[in-house]
């Protein structure tokens, strides 16, 4: 009977000492405020369950990971932005863009010139965008692989350049954020009016008309040097 009752308080004190250790992450006090984080907080943090750590904490940590990106290693930057994924930091949203997406992106300006794309974000947080030209293979026949570029964006401001087709004076691109896709372009510009010259291969109205004027002169010279010709020819005989 002792030997059980011994036992019994050995194992309700293992799962004390359990129950504590596996309360540890979760009732940690995390600093809230960026400032009093260090890079060793955010390196203990990230190995944890995300759910583990509170909110305002992960949202300190994704602003000192953006905001102090030499402190961590390569895999580490990266390891941090997989954990934090879906943590949108803190920012306000620009007083005038040119579209938005869901998650904290937006899209402040854009230019479509001389076959090439530039284009200005505002990210609330670490995100890929994928940029694709919309014209490539548009004057061909069968399947094309549509060129496309992805980027990596940090927090804040970013411009991205690349190359597009042109068409007309006319450019159009795709900007892929996580689902949703919005399309860029230019106006195109109509046909030159000598494009739609019927008589353009013969330079144009004037030139036809030149031309055919001289055909005509040149006739009449021909015919009156025959005629002439041939009545020299009667009065000889």
């Amino acid at each position: 009977m002792q030997r059980l009752l011994v036992f019994s308080m050995v194992a309700a004190v293992a799962l004390a000492m359990g129950m504590g250790v596996g309360l540890t992450a979760a009732d940690e006090d995390w600093p809230t405020d960026q400032d009093d984080l260090e890079r060793g907080d955010v390196l203990e943090a990230i190995e944890q369950d995300r759910e583990d750590v509170p909110e305002d904490a992960r949202t300190a940590i994704n602003n000192w990971a953006t905001d102090n990106p030499d402190e961590l290693t390569d895999d580490e930057r990266e390891t941090v932005r997989d954990w934090l994924r879906d943590e949108p930091a803190e920012i306000d949203a620009p007083e005038e863009f040119e579209v938005e997406f869901s998650g904290g992106v937006w899209i402040t300006d854009y230019s479509l010139e001389d076959g090439e794309a530039t284009i200005t974000f505002e990210t609330s947080r670490y995100q890929r965008v994928t940029v694709s030209d919309a014209l490539a293979g548009v004057d061909q026949d069968g399947a094309v692989q549509v060129p496309s570029e992805t980027y990596e964006l940090e927090r804040g401001e970013t411009t991205i350049s690349t190359d597009v087709r042109e068409m007309r004076g006319s450019s159009t691109v795709g900007v892929t954020v996580s689902d949703t896709t919005v399309r860029l372009s230019t106006e195109m510009q109509a046909p030159e009016q000598q494009d739609e010259n019927p008589f353009r291969h013969f330079g144009g109205e004037s030139g036809l008309f030149s031309g055919i004027l001289m055909t005509v002169g040149l006739a009449v010279v021909g015919t009156a040097h025959v005629l002439r010709s041939e009545d020299s020819g009667v009065i000889e005989a």
